[in-house]
């Protein structure tokens, strides 16, 4: 029986692989209208913002492309470049407004969805009040995180710059070969430490936490199973990025077609209309990838602390008992034996 997840305890339960992927979908079918609602009001103007900026950036770009069988120097002049340039910029802020206000707005629907009555649909306004009060938390921890990916990063890459000198100008080949050794062990970190704070914004706004607490018990909630929930985010990826592609058939189309310059589609309208189709279709497709791994979430919980079980044993006895309709046996019944 599908489930309409109007009830927390719809939330909160265990769960195997393949039933997260199944409740994955059956939330976004179930609650498809209002979700959908609260998207189009807070991230599509993120998403368009990023496809507009990617329509400048590649449709300068190809501009820039010799015509078909042409071998002349590719035409570059200053407009063309700024243009280019500052479509780079309206693409990276675009997408980073958007992935915050996706997060922000996934995890704030399920928030408000677990307060309403199950008779009742969340509305745009409810799941806003959610977001705005914690969207300055949000941003916090985003800085956070890209504030260590950096420094993380940078180091590897002195190291590594390091050693491929030495290896350079003392034609140490041992040295050169270790680089790719140390890019291999930092990849394995990346996907231990993504892997294990992948729970940390569905702790961190369901369970409206600080940010020491959500990155505590994201560590506590996946230890143990460390390998499901990097399967399940690996294959929830690759669900989305195959529907992603559906989205990007256009776009690529058309940045071929104006690479060779066919007559009638070099037009800039055209590249950022096709783009802004693509950012709007991978920015809402990855909810998926986020809601698998909020019943993830939900399903460590169930396991580790049983908070949906204790919540269904606190109910019993409080609902209404069910009404007698007689007093007297019905002819078809045997009565007590």
């Amino acid at each position: 029986m599908k489930l309409t997840f109007t009830h927390e305890s719809d939330f909160r339960r265990e769960r195997d692989f393949s039933t997260k992927i199944n409740a994955t979908f059956e939330f976004i079918g179930s609650q498809f209208r209002p979700l959908l609602k609260s998207l189009a009001y807070f991230v599509l103007p993120g998403a368009l913002l990023s496809g507009i900026g990617m329509g400048l950036m590649f449709g300068n770009i190809t501009s820039m492309a010799p015509k078909a069988g042409s071998s002349g120097a590719p035409d570059v002049n200053t407009s063309t470049v700024i243009s280019a340039v500052s479509g780079t910029g309206l693409f990276i802020l675009g997408i980073t407004v958007a992935v915050l206000l996706l997060i922000s707005t996934a995890y704030g629907y399920v928030r408000v969805r677990l307060a309403t009555p199950p008779d009742e649909e969340v509305q745009p306004a409810q799941v806003w009040a959610a977001v705005r009060a914690r969207l300055g938390r949000m941003l916090l921890s985003w800085l956070v995180f890209a504030g260590i990916g950096i420094l993380i990063m940078g180091g590897i890459g002195a190291v590594s710059f390091g050693m491929i000198n030495a290896a350079a100008s003392g034609n140490d080949f041992g040295a050169a070969f270790s680089v790719f050794g140390i890019f291999f062990l930092v990849v394995l970190v990346f996907m231990w430490i993504g892997t294990t704070l992948s729970l940390y914004f569905p702790i961190l706004l369901i369970e409206d936490v600080s940010i020491g607490t959500a990155l505590r018990r994201s560590f506590y909630l996946v230890q143990g199973k460390w390998w499901s929930t990097f399967g399940l985010l690996m294959i929830s990826s690759m669900i989305q990025s195959f529907i992603t592609y559906i989205f990007a058939i256009p776009m690529y189309g058309i940045i071929f077609a104006q690479a060779l310059k066919v007559p009638g589609l070099t037009s800039p309208v055209i590249s950022i209309i096709t783009t802004s189709f693509y950012t709007i279709g991978l920015t809402f497709t990855y909810v998926i990838p986020l809601f698998a791994i909020m019943f993830q979430y939900f399903n460590l919980v169930e396991r580790k602390e049983g908070t949906g079980l204790r919540q269904l044993v606190d109910s019993l006895g409080q609902t209404a008992a069910p009404e007698v309709s007689g007093t007297y046996y019905r002819p078809d019944e045997e009565g007590e034996y």
